[in-house]
């Protein structure tokens, strides 16, 4: 599911009215829900571990959708919408969304500092416990979880 995710990321910017992609992604999560019992004789539920990677993938697609409908004026409130939606603090994320958005770099540059200025800093001094990560799965995990998915499908057929 974050492979739909980091396509979206990839994307130059968006002509297709972007209510309509919201749409369509949220028909495609209800498909892959639907997916492990389709052509099945009986009707059970998806494995919770199948569910949960489909859930949580398709919602990272779909907070990217609203992060790009959202209007860029004014700029703080866009780059704390953001934030608090996808909770990514790389630079590169931020720089893809805007690219989607179809922003000139002029108008980018100014929002790429602000979003450098408004990220959460991490409390300096002794680990206080575990702390979140803000950076997207690698191209390993992802084929871990993709290997997975594939497997419980299989089983399930």
């Amino acid at each position: 599911m974050h492979c739909l995710a980091l396509v979206m990321l990839w994307w130059r910017p968006i002509r297709k009215p972007k209510y309509t992609l919201l749409l369509d992604t949220h028909s495609l999560k209800t498909v892959l829900l639907d997916l492990p019992s389709i052509g099945s004789q009986v009707l059970r539920k998806a494995p919770a571990s199948y569910t949960k990677i489909v859930v949580k993938g398709m919602t990272r697609a779909e907070m990217i959708l609203k992060v790009v409908m959202a209007p860029h004026e004014p700029p703080v409130v866009f780059v704390d919408n953001y934030i608090k939606l996808l909770a990514d603090g790389n630079p590169e994320t931020f720089q893809k969304i805007l690219d989607m958005k179809g922003l000139k770099r002029s108008e980018q540059s100014s929002m790429l500092e602000l979003f450098r200025q408004r990220l959460p800093t991490p409390p300096s001094g002794a680990d206080t416990g575990p702390s979140l990560s803000f950076s997207t799965p690698t191209p390993e995990q992802e084929s871990s979880r993709i290997r997975r998915l594939e497997k419980l499908i299989k089983k399930r057929l």
